[in-house]
């Protein structure tokens, strides 16, 4: 019936029309910090490990460093992270670093010069209809362990080493709505599936949030050769922006919004969303798996 009301109603003639132009705020085009890690949770890496120095830690949003410099608040294996200027669309301050490594109580070696891992990312940003821009970025690191010997010395004098590379390869995919005020975050994280792996996004106030976690499969023996690109990370989520494209504390899973068929995104406290992953069990075997993360079941926000 609706319809046919209007289609038998006229346009209103052009002398009655008296709309006025409405000033959108939009929230602006900002800087984010992508941070990607692999770590080992054990204090070593056990026998298949040849017992070498792991980072006896959990699933953290804490703040990369090198070994022994000011800020650094945890180790990981290989730690790679990037900034990406939204409004320009590129990479800027690219770190891709191992902290030292070793046996307990013996020497360590540090990863300077040839030893130190490689990586990078290469974002290419279009611009669609309207007030929303979307960045595709891909990047990877890659390294090894020269504590083994004579690992390092075979590196530094050949550029080769006996020693497995460990390998991940990412793809994040970034939306921003500038007029709905909100992002959203695709994240796929492939590689070895060993060790231990997690990857988050921190925005320009120093807000951090998580983007997916993996606990690793295998061992270091057997689980470093080759390439294996083995999912490890899978997620889509939607975080509210303020208008200086800061979060503005509230994080929606469009993954599981979609396993549950619901018609509307639920958002929730990013407390609570990284507090999940802060109290995963970082060696729990359900947890070897890639899966779409659940929200605490508390009660949804409006949106």
């Amino acid at each position: 019936m609706a319809d046919n009301i209007i289609k038998r109603t006229s346009s209103t003639p052009s002398s009655q029309r008296t709309g006025q132009v409405v000033t959108l705020s939009l929230t602006k085009l900002a800087l984010y910090e992508f941070n990607v890690r692999s770590f080992h949770p054990g204090r070593t890496f056990g026998w298949s490990g040849l017992n070498f120095e792991g980072d006896a830690r959990g699933f953290s949003l804490g703040a990369s460093g090198i070994s022994g410099g000011v800020g650094a608040e945890v180790t990981s294996r290989i730690w790679h992270r990037f900034k990406i200027d939204t409004l320009s669309g590129e990479t800027i301050e690219m770190e891709t670093e191992s902290n030292d490594s070793g046996k307990i109580g013996g020497d360590h070696t540090r990863y300077d010069g040839a030893l130190k891992p490689k990586g990078g990312a290469w974002p290419a940003m279009k611009k669609e209809a309207g007030a929303v821009t979307t960045l595709h970025i891909d990047g990877g690191y890659a390294g090894e362990n020269h504590a083994f010997f004579p690992s390092a010395e075979l590196k530094r004098n050949l550029g080769v080493t006996f020693v497995p590379s460990l390998d991940v390869t990412y793809k994040f995919i970034i939306t921003i709505d500038r007029i709905a005020k909100h992002m959203d975050v695709v994240t796929y994280v492939t590689g070895d599936g060993f060790p231990n792996c997690e990857a988050f996004i921190v925005d320009a106030a120093g807000t951090p949030i998580f983007l997916g976690v993996h606990v690793r499969k295998g061992a270091a023996l057997f689980s470093l050769w080759g390439d294996k690109k083995y999912p490890m990370i899978a997620s889509a989520i939607r975080l509210g922006l303020d208008d200086n494209g800061n979060f503005n504390g509230l994080i929606a899973n469009e993954l599981k919004r979609k396993q549950q068929n619901k018609e509307k995104l639920e958002f929730h406290p990013i407390a609570e969303w990284n507090d999940f992953f802060l109290s995963l069990d970082p060696s729990a075997e359900r947890w070897m798996w890639p899966w779409q993360e659940p929200m605490p079941d508390k009660p949804s926000v409006a949106q």
